[in-house]
């Protein structure tokens, strides 16, 4: 699904039948993670950022990742869709510990990917906002921000329902390499309403995401339906 200009990546839902089955089809060349999105609906080309939420048939635990098309395939209809590259090999490394390893949905996060800006005192910050609750959200981008702090938030070029001023918000966390988290100040009536408009309206974007199950034709007796891996870029 291709989301407006508010949610600049493509939202997508894969769900499948048991954790083993997600270990066989996350797959970690050179540090990164390939995985296989079968739909030949999908219309997102090589390059587009993706948001693609992960769960299991069984179990309201789901993982949600950000990564971008490498590849995209036409053909046979089980072995057309896109192939997504993932920065890292987190999941893939902790899912071998067991289904536990993914989180449950309680005091669910939402995945999105919102360019926003950051506004301590006079001076602006450039970040993206990468998940979000009811009570706060995921900031990647900005460094050096102090727990502590309130800063005005802003979500760039957001069009109805999405807000665009989000009012003050707390930093809580402010790790390096730019990974923050913010609380929304429930006491400021902006942050108090915009905070509530913009869950709602990235829950309705969830909620129109078409979910992709995993085949009962696949992984067994060995057979892993999907097409080769593709060529990557070696990292300089």
């Amino acid at each position: 699904m291709a989301l407006d200009s508010n949610l600049t990546a493509t939202l997508l839902k894969y769900r499948f039948g048991d954790y083993e089955h997600m270990q066989n089809h996350l797959h970690v060349v050179e540090g990164r993670t390939l995985f296989f999105y079968r739909d030949p609906r999908t219309t997102a080309a090589p390059g587009a950022r993706v948001v693609i939420e992960f769960s299991l048939a069984a179990s309201e635990q789901v993982s949600t990742l950000r990564g971008a098309v490498l590849a995209r395939l036409d053909g046979e209809a089980e072995r057309s869709g896109l192939w997504i590259e993932f920065p890292d090999a987190r999941l893939a490394r902790k899912i071998g510990t067991g289904a536990d390893a993914l989180s449950a949905r309680k005091q669910r996060r939402m995945g999105c990917d919102l360019l926003v800006e950051l506004k301590v005192g006079r001076m602006p910050h450039l970040g993206r906002m990468v998940d979000v609750s009811m009570g706060g959200a995921r900031i990647l981008g900005p460094v050096g921000l102090r727990p502590g702090t309130e800063i005005e938030l802003r979500i760039m070029g957001a069009k109805p329902p999405m807000p665009a001023l989000m009012g003050r918000c707390e930093v809580v966390r402010s790790e390096s390499g730019g990974d923050g988290g913010l609380r929304f100040v429930r006491k400021d009536p902006v942050a108090r309403v915009s905070s509530s408009k913009l869950y709602a309206a990235v829950q309705l974007a969830w909620a129109e995401a078409a979910e992709v199950a995993h085949s009962p034709l696949c992984c067994k007796a060995g057979l892993i339906i999907e097409p080769p891996l593709p060529h990557m870029k070696s990292r300089i």
